[in-house]
């Protein structure tokens, strides 16, 4: 961080240091634009690297680890808990990784003579931006031809829920968790609540995870979600829908438990709860209202195709434009603006088919369109699947619930979407991206070879049985 001038002009000045003022910040300066970047917080990097997808991550992988040696069940090797464990624990690697990042995030930054200023910005008018110190005094003033608001999302905070960092954890906190627990309740099972259910009862911990939905992540594939389901029950996930909190108290004791009611009547008492149903915008305290610009009642920005807000000038970028709210989706749209506002050439790669994965236990991974999509706009289709219990390196792996499955153009047989449950699945979509991007057919996936033994050879035994079932079709 540098210190901040009375007053400074820039080509481009980008408010967020998350991945997509970061990507934005690093686009513009590429084309040799004069570049400053506003971050609150006392690094870059946003929620992605400090406080979300990576530490989260890297907890899942502890997960794994001691998941699989209680179920494989090796002989000679003992596990447990202790019962002074803490989520630090488990998370050694975890400073390693972000440290990591942090150098290199701050290292592209320097090497593009990104100037970064911290503190929070706030709109003078639809140029010009203060940047404020925690007591709010004003440090100096921005003054940009081209503004980004890529400040990313937060937690959303009910006036009923008693957070506390004891025993009432959001999405943010639940990773400073002082101590492991023996039981915990979720509320919300959209990804993060999905995620953190499932990493928390591959540690052992009774979780009930209670989904304000009627039914489980319903953008899915359903065949896919009942092989997640049924995972869950092996994982002792007692899974309820269409029911959120009522009452929600904190129960006084060394350590503290808290008690949860819903609206149907049932009561949990439980060690922790982790509340993550929801997202805001971090819009509140950007003076928008100086502008005019109008955040909805999530606190999330309206833009066009090209993520421009009602002044053309001013972009917005990242989960603070909402859907999809994912890092690689926040980055491309970082670098997408800056080429819009800056006049640079535009790859005209489609984004229509982009990658999704929920990193559970187990993986499960999407790209295209899914069954009930193509079911309900009338397009005729072949499914191939391939199990993982019938490769070899799923055996290996000890995934015998996995599934890869295919959908192809009933007439034309192509490949329409790609759909996964398991082992690796966040790895392994990419494979089907590229063969969807480059539409291809059951027949042209199936005689693709393989190294052996590996997971990608899912693709050809699922191509395979598609391309069977077309030429059945086909046939007199």
């Amino acid at each position: 961080m540098i210190a901040i001038p009375t007053s400074a002009s820039f080509d481009v000045v980008i408010i967020g240091g998350g991945p997509a003022g970061e990507r934005a910040a690093i686009q513009a300066a590429k084309a040799h634009r004069h570049v400053a970047l506003v971050e609150k917080a006392p690094m870059v990097g946003g929620t992605r690297v400090n406080w979300g997808t990576i530490p989260s991550k890297t907890l899942r992988e502890s997960a794994l680890f001691f998941y699989g040696m209680t179920r494989h069940r090796l002989h000679g090797f003992q596990t447990e808990l202790t019962d002074d464990l803490t989520v630090g624990d488990l998370m050694w690697r975890e400073r390693l990784v972000v440290q990591r990042e942090l150098e290199l995030i701050n290292a592209s930054l320097g090497r593009y003579r990104v100037e970064i200023f911290r503190g929070q910005a706030r709109f003078l008018d639809p140029h010009t931006v203060a940047v404020e110190g925690k007591d709010r005094r004003r440090k100096g003033t921005l003054r940009g031809d081209v503004v980004v608001i890529a400040t990313g999302s937060r937690p959303n905070h009910p006036a009923d829920v008693p957070f506390d960092g004891e025993c009432v954890f959001d999405s943010d906190t639940i990773l400073k968790l002082p101590r492991i627990p023996k039981t915990m309740v979720v509320l919300g099972a959209g990804v993060i609540g999905i995620e953190y259910a499932s990493i928390f009862a591959a540690l052992g911990i009774y979780v009930t995870l209670i989904d304000t939905r009627d039914r489980l992540l319903p953008y899915l594939d359903r065949e896919i979600v009942g092989i997640l389901e049924k995972a869950f029950a092996n994982l002792h996930v007692e899974v309820l829908h269409d029911d959120r909190h009522e009452r929600i108290e904190r129960i006084p004791g060394t350590p503290p438990r808290v008690t949860c009611t819903t609206r149907k009547g049932r009561t949990f008492s439980t060690d922790v709860l982790l509340y993550c149903v929801g997202r805001d915008g971090n819009t509140k305290d950007l003076g928008l209202e100086t502008i005019g610009l109008v955040p909805d009642k999530y606190g999330l920005l309206k833009v066009n195709e090209d993520l421009q807000t009602d002044h053309p000038h001013i972009y917005a970028i990242g989960d603070v434009v909402g859907y999809p709210a994912l890092a690689s989706t926040a980055m491309e749209q970082g670098r997408r603006a800056m080429r819009h506002a800056l006049g640079l050439p535009t790859p005209k790669a489609s984004t229509e088919n982009l990658p999704f994965a929920v990193y559970s236990i187990p993986e499960v991974s999407y790209v295209g369109a899914t069954e009930e999509k193509l079911k309900e706009q009338g397009v005729d289709y072949v499914a191939g699947r391939a199990q993982y219990a019938m490769n070899p390196r799923g055996q290996i792996v000890g995934d015998t619930e996995g599934l890869l499955k295919l959908l192809f153009d009933g007439g034309t047989g192509k490949l329409l979407g790609v759909h996964i449950v398991g082992h690796s699945a966040s790895e392994l979509v990419h494979i089907g991206q590229a063969y969807l991007k480059m539409q291809a057919t059951a027949s042209e996936i199936a005689e693709s070879l393989y190294n052996y033994p590996t997971l990608s050879d899912l693709y050809r035994h699922a191509a395979l049985a598609a391309a069977n079932a077309l030429a059945r079709r086909a046939a007199p």
